[in-house]
């Protein structure tokens, strides 16, 4: 089975016992931060599948802690993330709308928000993001490494209601975020926080488009600290 046809659980497990070599693994693992893992832990949520997710969850099970650790920690960390978002999408079924956080802090970490967990649970429910109160546009200029080439792209910001001063990306991009990239965005934060333009109880989701339509693969490096810092800025002025 190609790859980017993964759909569930249990297909990912068996093609990661079919890549016999590093680069096929590697290769795979790509597959999963670009939709992969979305992709199944929303099918899991849709069947209610509870099982299967708890069954990712445990640290008995050496193969599937093998696939998870593959790419280090932190990719490991936000798998566990959309596994516990899961589980949490099956129980939100049985809750009133408003009621639905209840079934998020414990899922919560340091490189996971309450925000980003919460529109992570709606997009596995197969629901539209939460609506932002306004939201800013800028255009940046990406690296495609592949090519060696500047790509222009749209930052999307959007000013989120009911948050904790949070910055996050739409689910589809959390996993292509690298080291240094994910500290531009910490830093950015940590900046628009100390000058006060910030408020409390809102957060800032981002999306990046390139504007030639192609897909993104990753994002690296601390280029995008400006921008944020700059966006963020803007928007909570406005």
């Amino acid at each position: 089975m190609p790859s980017g046809q993964i759909e569930t659980l249990s297909e990912i497990e068996t093609a990661w016992h079919k890549a016999e070599r590093e680069s096929d693994k590697r290769a795979l693992w790509r597959a999963l931060a670009q939709g992969g893992w979305l992709r199944a832990c929303r099918d899991a949520v849709r069947k209610d599948d509870r099982a299967t997710l708890e069954a990712w969850l445990t640290t008995d099970d050496i193969a599937k802690q093998a696939i998870l650790q593959f790419h280090g920690a932190a990719a490991a960390q936000m798998v566990h993330t959309h596994l516990l978002c899961g589980l949490a999408a099956c129980q939100a079924r049985e809750l009133a709308p408003r009621e639905r956080l209840k079934a998020l802090p414990e899922v919560t970490s340091p490189a996971a928000s309450l925000g980003f967990c919460h529109d992570l649970m709606r997009e596995l429910l197969g629901e539209p993001p939460r609506q932002a109160e306004r939201d800013l546009s800028l255009t940046v200029l990406l690296v495609d490494t592949v090519r060696n080439e500047g790509v222009v792209a749209t930052l999307t910001l959007e000013l989120i209601p009911d948050g904790s001063r949070e910055l996050y990306p739409v689910p589809a991009l959390a996993f292509l975020r690298d080291v240094d990239f994910r500290r531009a965005e910490a830093n950015a934060r940590g900046c628009l926080a100390e000058t006060g333009l910030w408020q409390k109880g809102w957060d800032v989701r981002w999306q990046l488009q390139r504007r030639d339509g192609k897909p993104l693969f990753n994002l690296t490096g601390p280029s995008l600290g400006a921008a944020f810092a700059l966006g963020i800025g803007k928007l909570c002025a406005q």
